[in-house]
């Protein structure tokens, strides 16, 4: 669990780390973030951009043991993203500042230690969730409103393809790419941004989603997270706005 919110709105640089059986403070972030992304590429744990305190950052940073390393800035600042990693890059899709949304994609490249910019997203949005099918880099959901479109980058062909929509609009959401890869999504807000979805859906093949159920405790705001073959949902808010809580459920 890195960074967030507190229930007074502060950005957090606290970070947790879960055994299994039980959560220890792990190394503390350089700055204070909320919005932020995560994502591992080879055994190793990054996080990219956010915003602190109500300033919008492109800063990148890498665990390294018991302490961060910040790498190259992304190229566009920017929060409410997805971070993913492909194809032995890491991609950034989506996101906002306070100004607008973000439309160029960009890719990091561990080798070369350097981003590039990537088309733009067909659709500029934030609040994301991101997760990868087949051979794409994904994107669903988002807002403002929020949305049911799904778009997804195609790394070797550079171009971008849209899939099957949510079965519902949804903004917040966390999705993730479970090992027989099937992509899951669950969570987030309703278009107006009034309520909080349920919802828990899943896409085996490019023909549809498919509803599975409902999410243990509704929330939005969170990245889903394998860990030990399960998806994890940990954190968010019960209500929309800043209503943060501590509550950790998974789905398989």
């Amino acid at each position: 669990m890195i960074g967030g919110f507190d229930a007074a709105g502060n950005s957090l640089s606290t970070v947790w780390v879960f055994d299994g059986n039980a959560w220890s403070a792990g190394p503390r972030l350089p700055l204070g973030l909320d919005h932020v992304s995560a994502a591992t590429l080879d055994d190793q744990l990054y996080v990219a951009g956010g915003h602190s305190f109500g300033r919008d950052s492109a800063r990148f940073f890498r665990l390294d043991g018991g302490s961060w390393t910040e790498l190259a800035p992304m190229r566009h600042a920017r929060g409410g993203h997805a971070l993913i990693a492909a194809s032995n890059r890491l991609y950034v899709i989506g996101g906002n500042t306070a100004a607008t949304n973000v439309a160029p994609a960009e890719v990091y490249d561990p080798q070369t230690r350097a981003w590039a910019d990537l088309p733009a997203l067909p659709a500029p949005r934030n609040h994301v969730a991101g997760f990868t099918f087949n051979s794409g880099v994904c994107v669903a959901g988002g807002r403002s409103p929020a949305t049911a479109r799904a778009d997804c980058f195609n790394p070797f062909s550079s171009t971008w393809v849209r899939l099957p929509d949510l079965p519902q609009p949804t903004s917040g959401a966390g999705a993730a790419t479970l090992e027989d890869g099937r992509a899951v999504i669950l969570g987030g807000e309703d278009a107006r941004e009034t309520s909080i979805s349920d919802e828990f859906a899943h896409l085996p093949t490019l023909t549809a989603w498919t509803v599975d159920g409902s999410m243990l405790v509704p929330r939005h705001g969170f990245e889903l997270a394998l860990f030990e073959g399960r998806a994890w949902a940990c954190g968010g808010g019960t209500l929309p706005g800043l209503h943060p809580v501590s509550t950790c459920t998974s789905v398989v």
